[in-house]
Parts: C-alpha cells; sequence; structure tokens
C-alpha cells in the first residue's frame, strides 16, 4: 500500500515525527511568463511556452496569448485549465460583443470585460495573472 502523508518532526512524540495526511489543494501552478511592453504607438507582448507540472515539462508548445481583435491582446500565466477556460470565456463575450454591436472590443472594453469576469469568479477564482496589452483610440 503507499502512503503519499509527509514526515513532520514533532516534539515529544516517540521518533520525533508524525505522519500528516495529504491535503487537496483544487490549484497547480503551470508556471509561465508573461511580459508587455507600450510605446507611443505600439505595444509588445511576449510569453513563453513552456507547460511545467512540477519538475517536469509535458510540454513546450502551448500558447499564454489570446489575441481578441487586431488592436488587443491578453496574456495569460497561471493554472492551464484555468487559463484555457478564461481565454474561451473572453472569446465567447468579444464575438457577442461584436455581434452586437457591429464593431471590435476597445482597449477599454475590453480590460472592463476582464475585470467583470475574473469579479464573477472571485469566490472560486481563476488561478491566473493576466495582461491586457493593445492600443486605444489614442494610440
Amino acid at each position: 500500500m503507499m502512503d503519499f502523508g509527509a514526515q513532520v518532526l514533532e516534539p515529544g512524540s516517540a521518533n520525533g515525527t508524525k505522519q500528516v495526511p495529504p491535503q487537496f489543494n483544487p490549484y497547480q501552478d503551470n508556471g509561465g511568463t508573461v511580459a508587455s511592453i507600450a510605446g507611443d504607438d505600439y505595444v509588445i507582448i511576449a510569453a513563453d511556452t513552456r507547460f511545467t507540472l512540477g519538475y517536469s515539462i509535458p510540454t513546450r508548445k502551448i500558447s499564454r496569448i489570446l489575441k481578441i481583435n487586431d488592436k488587443v491582446m491578453l496574456g495569460t500565466a497561471g493554472m492551464q485549465a484555468d487559463t484555457c477556460a478564461l481565454h474561451k470565456v473572453i472569446s465567447t463575450r468579444m464575438r457577442m460583443y461584436e455581434h452586437d454591436n457591429g464593431k471590435p472590443m476597445t482597449f477599454n472594453a475590453v480590460s472592463q470585460m476582464l475585470s467583470t469576469v475574473l469579479y464573477y469568479k472571485r469566490f472560486f477564482p481563476y488561478y491566473t495573472f493576466n495582461i491586457v496589452a493593445g492600443l486605444d483610440e489614442k494610440g
């Protein structure tokens, strides 16, 4: 029988250790780095493509950047399952916005929408770290 409990030191016990049962954690940090630089009339966003699970690297070919439209992008690091779910929600809401309004979302609209989506999930949040990069009406 396999035992995944951890050994911890406890003063006063017979051999100085006590068995601690494993604890459930719904989040897995799959790492990732996203960076962005903005200028007067440009923005650059970059992200790594490495997906990690502890000390292993199952793949080096994932995308952390979602293209919202020609002027706005979203970079997301953190838990890969939550990243995929967030990108799916954002893509769906972006298509709904374009269908309802007949125009692409502005930078400010994307920022507000991301804020609303993240606030909606505040009690069981997306384990993601986001950067919205883009150009507004002024450049």
